[in-house]
């Protein structure tokens, strides 16, 4: 991984202390004035998927590739240091040529953009949402899912054990909290299901802000969560 865990920690720290996210409108919190039974799938939808609970990331990653900087290879004095006989050119040695049919490689830049969700799996109206269960082993840890980036370049511990070490949950004023575990499901796309400790990371509806922060190569994911809003029933739902 081109990522540090010192990197990472310090980009959760940064995260949390940008916060600057509205409250969503009370009149939308459908989830606290319906039944589960009552939702609707459109409202199931923005639940998984744009929600207190779900929030997209987004990340840049630019390479850049050299062009040769060459003239027309059909012309005859194509690479050649001397011009065609008869040019007047000349460098300040007074020989003819020089580098003027070579000049400096120039190079573009293109810029690929990733664009994901991260939904708080274990929170108590998500898996009402999503109807089915958490993967097993995860006891006792806040769960929360990656979609949409490919993280690990394959499944195998090495490749996941990574994306934990750069992976970090915390809460304004708190220790940035590193991943425990991390499993992928290859279902319908990549599901990145990365697990923190419940008790080494105490959160409450007090808190400013909850940032969840993670990497992929040299390209960064922060996504930012408020407390305030994430209530269902009147606790908080993480």
């Amino acid at each position: 991984m081109f990522v540090t865990r010192r990197s990472m920690i310090e980009l959760a720290g940064a995260a949390v202390a940008s916060w600057s996210m509205p409250r969503l409108v009370a009149a939308a919190d459908f989830w606290n004035t319906k039944d589960p039974d009552a939702w609707t799938q459109d409202e199931i939808t923005k639940l998984l998927h744009k929600s207190p609970w779900a929030k997209e990331i987004v990340g840049e990653r630019t390479t850049t590739q050299k062009n040769s900087g060459t003239t027309n290879p059909s012309d005859p004095t194509f690479g050649s240091p001397y011009p065609r006989t008869g040019s007047r050119r000349t460098n300040p040695m007074g020989l003819p040529g020089g580098n003027a049919r070579n000049p400096k490689p120039s190079s573009n830049k293109t810029t690929t953009t990733y664009k994901g969700t991260v939904v708080w799996e274990s929170a108590k109206i998500i898996r009402a949402a999503a109807k089915t269960p958490l993967p097993e082993g995860f006891d006792n840890q806040y769960v929360l899912s990656v979609t949409g980036v490919p993280l690990a370049k394959n499944s195998s511990r090495n490749a996941l054990d990574a994306v934990r070490q750069v992976t970090f949950l915390t809460a304004k004023g708190k220790d940035p909290l590193e991943a425990a575990t991390v499993q992928q499901n290859q279902g319908n796309g990549a599901i990145y299901y990365i697990g923190f400790s419940r008790e080494a990371l105490t959160l409450s509806k007090d808190d400013k802000e909850i940032a969840f922060a993670t990497a992929m190569g040299k390209v960064h994911f922060t996504a930012k969560f408020n407390p305030k809003d994430m209530l269902y029933r009147g606790e908080l739902a993480v």
